[in-house]
């Protein structure tokens, strides 16, 4: 069997706690079943955690949500999910048969700005060398809202899974 890893970003992790455009399709996606269904395997990397509380913080701030929903939404996230249902990864190489890819080769390569666009330069470098080791069919595939990050990500060779521009059904496909 082959296991698919997603690698989720904060835009698209959001969705599974806030409700907007999006968030049936994640929602669907991290389901027991369709995790069981599909072989998947959810990643996060420490940014994303971070981006994740920060966005939390700022929607109780500018009143998009409550203080007490942003509250109970982090106690949620850190107690049942982070590194039960979405595990943790790094930077750092792991594959003993690939060459590291720095963070200036990452932002080289995706043609991203420095100090614009770091965490996007993060994601991908957690992609490219925490999940080195994947081999066969079992690449990563990316679970972003961040349509410009998308497209850098598969002329790359990834596969892109966009819960605000695809349906269940097209996410199905992408899975299969």
């Amino acid at each position: 069997m082959v296991i698919k890893v997603l690698f989720f970003d904060t835009s698209a992790l959001l969705k599974k706690f806030i409700p907007e455009d999006g968030s049936d399709e994640v929602k669907w996606l991290t389901s027991p079943e369709t995790k069981m269904t599909h072989a998947l395997h959810f990643v996060v990397n420490d940014q994303v955690c971070k981006e994740f509380e920060r966005k939390m913080r700022l929607f109780a701030k500018h009143g998009r949500i409550s203080k007490d929903t942003a509250e109970r939404v982090l106690r949620q996230f850190s107690k049942h999910h982070k590194e039960t249902n979405f595990h943790i990864i790094g930077q750092e190489i792991i594959s003993n048969v690939k060459s590291e890819t720095s963070l200036d080769m990452v932002i080289a390569d995706l043609n991203l700005k420095r100090g614009k666009n770091d965490w996007d330069a993060l994601i991908y470098q957690s992609i490219v060398n925490a999940l080195a080791y994947l081999g066969g069919q079992s690449h990563p595939i990316l679970v972003t809202c961040d349509g410009t990050f998308a497209r850098k990500v598969v002329e790359k060779g990834y596969r892109v899974i966009d819960p605000m521009q695809q349906s269940i059904d097209e996410i199905k496909a992408i899975l299969a």
